[in-house]
């Protein structure tokens, strides 16, 4: 009778500890087991890459303009981008105040991208829209040069009067740059 008792307990030790694991066991299967909401996205980032003005210009037989911005990189991490996959690149329309896609045919950036860390770099946009004034000449000098695209700039002002700049989201690290109308604010 001795025997009985710790026998007893060790069974009822035994089962109790089985019985505890299947009950963690069926709790771990239905959490894994379970669907998993998406995470909704993180905010977009304005600024850590921002983008000033510098100048516009034309190029190219067809004198299409470009125009030129410098980027800043303001975080501790160098910035890439390779190519144009998970990337919109928009015109900002002041009138409507929304966005409208720029089709391959209506422009387009140069890629890849690269902006070391705290470090600035030249960046263009290229409009596939022609200025109607050829540059005189095929050397201009710097007073020829600085006339040419200040009368660019206020024909820029003129005929994109609704173009209020543009904007750049990369899905991807989810930065968008903001790249102003500077050619409406330029000497």
């Amino acid at each position: 009778m001795e025997w009985k008792r710790p026998l007893l307990i060790g069974v009822g030790w035994g089962i109790g500890t089985a019985l505890g694991l299947a009950i963690l066991g069926a709790v771990v299967l239905w959490y894994t087991g379970r669907p998993k909401l998406p995470l909704p996205p993180r905010p977009w980032d304005s600024k850590s890459i921002k983008a000033e003005y510098n100048t516009s210009d034309t190029e190219g037989d067809n004198n299409d303009i470009v125009v030129y911005y410098t980027l800043e990189n303001t975080t501790a991490f160098d910035y890439r981008v390779s190519d144009a996959t998970n990337v919109t690149m928009t015109a900002k329309l002041l009138s409507q105040n929304e966005l409208s896609y720029i089709s391959e045919e209506s422009g387009k950036i140069d890629y890849p991208i690269f902006v070391p860390a705290k470090k600035r770099v030249r960046f263009r946009v290229h409009i596939n829209y022609p200025y109607p004034v050829k540059q005189k000449s095929s050397d201009p000098n710097l007073e020829e040069r600085r006339k040419y695209r200040a009368g660019l700039e206020k024909y820029m002002s003129e005929d994109f009067g609704n173009l209020d700049g543009f904007d750049f989201l990369d899905e991807s690290s989810r930065y968008e740059i903001f790249f102003p109308a500077g050619w409406k604010h330029s000497k």
